[in-house]
């Protein structure tokens, strides 16, 4: 089992001992457990890792006649900035990090057009490898770390964009 599957148990497992309020969208356990079709709600879809999506408009017969429908420009100007992360879907909104570990949500229910809502910066001191996000309860669970910063753990509202318990950070409404 992967560290970031043990990472993500212990968060849950935190969540349901955690007296907190209930918010229609939270993510839970059994949101979790019981994937919804048209939402991605953690990294590989499924406790087992199948990465398969039931969605049915992109098949076999049309995929050859796929094209770019928009493009969203993420990152800074450090130059050799990349994403290697799996964004996470949630009812019309994309939750993803970029190589300096800035979460962003990116409200895509349009479907012809992407708009960034807003952007956490964790301010790590140097450009690194992000795996992406999690979703517990009304919270993105995110990394950060660096050179001069211990590596640490950053919990942001999906809603209001605050970051719990990261004095560095900064939130930048779109």
């Amino acid at each position: 089992m992967s560290h970031r599957t043990h990472l993500v148990r212990a968060l849950l497992a935190g969540s349901v001992l955690a007296p907190t309020a209930v918010y229609a969208a939270d993510v839970t356990p059994e949101r979790l457990a019981n994937p919804e079709p048209q939402n991605w709600l953690m990294n590989h879809r499924t406790y087992d890792g199948q990465r398969f999506s039931p969605l049915d408009k992109i098949n076999k017969g049309n995929v050859k006649g796929l094209r770019l429908a928009y493009a969203i420009a993420l990152g800074g100007g450090a130059g050799n900035e990349f994403t290697n992360a799996t964004p996470l879907a949630e009812d019309g909104f994309l939750y993803v990090t970029d190589s300096w570990n800035v979460l962003y949500k990116i409200d895509v229910r349009s479907g012809d057009a992407g708009r960034i809502v807003w952007r956490m910066d964790p301010k790590q001191d140097r450009q690194m490898r992000s795996r992406g996000a999690a979703l517990t309860g009304n919270l993105v669970i995110t990394g950060a770390g660096g050179f001069g910063n211990s590596p640490r753990i950053v919990a942001t509202d999906k809603e209001t964009a605050r970051s719990c318990g990261n004095p560095r950070s900064r939130t930048r409404p779109t």
